[in-house]
């Protein structure tokens, strides 16, 4: 029993500190559908506010791990759930930025080279490329075999890759901490 009710509150703990971000990946996901259903794509300024909405979400995402992991590390939680929190972190990143690229995609076919158009892959198929795309970004690997060609497909990448870029030196930087804060329970 005491094993099922520490795994329980273990997953119950993890998932705590990621609610906020949660809503706010549900809230923008929400926006986007209404972009995505309801305004004309053809309009010149909205890949523009896809921008504008993935930088708010990029410095939030920012603020909000350092904020995180630093309380983690305050309180004492094992490794192993500081690694979780992170990773899943991570992982609700690079989904967003996907979503973004897929926006961006919809309202430029040709913001992307080496990529066939949503309307020839399927929508489902397209995601999941950018979602490919995204981790090749956030990894700062870049096969190339899928390129952004305009300006506010340039501007996502470029923020992906500095986002990538400070989560991981942060992260990196804080292991001392945490082992530290660990070996001190």
């Amino acid at each position: 029993m005491t094993g099922k009710r520490s795994s329980g509150h273990f997953l119950k703990e993890l998932l705590k500190p990621i609610r906020p971000a949660f809503v706010l990946v549900v809230a923008i996901a929400i926006v986007y559908v209404y972009l995505m259903q309801f305004v004309d794509h053809s309009l010149s300024w909205v890949p523009y506010l896809v921008v504008l909405f993935a930088l708010i979400k990029t410095t939030y995402f920012t603020f909000f791990t350092f904020r995180q992991v630093n309380k983690s590390i305050r309180q004492c939680h094992s490794f192993r759930q500081l690694l979780w929190v992170f990773g899943l972190l991570v992982l609700l990143i690079i989904f967003s930025y996907a979503a973004d690229f897929n926006c961006i995609a919809a309202t430029n076919p040709a913001a992307f080279q080496g990529l066939e158009t949503a309307q020839s892959i399927g929508h489902l198929n397209a995601l999941f490329e950018f979602f490919y795309f995204s981790v090749v970004t956030f990894a700062a690997i870049g096969y190339g075999d899928i390129v952004p060609l305009t300006a506010p497909a340039k501007l996502l990448v470029i923020m992906e890759i500095g986002q990538s870029f400070v989560l991981i030196v942060f992260g990196l930087s804080n292991i001392n901490n945490i082992h530290t804060s660990i070996k001190n329970q």
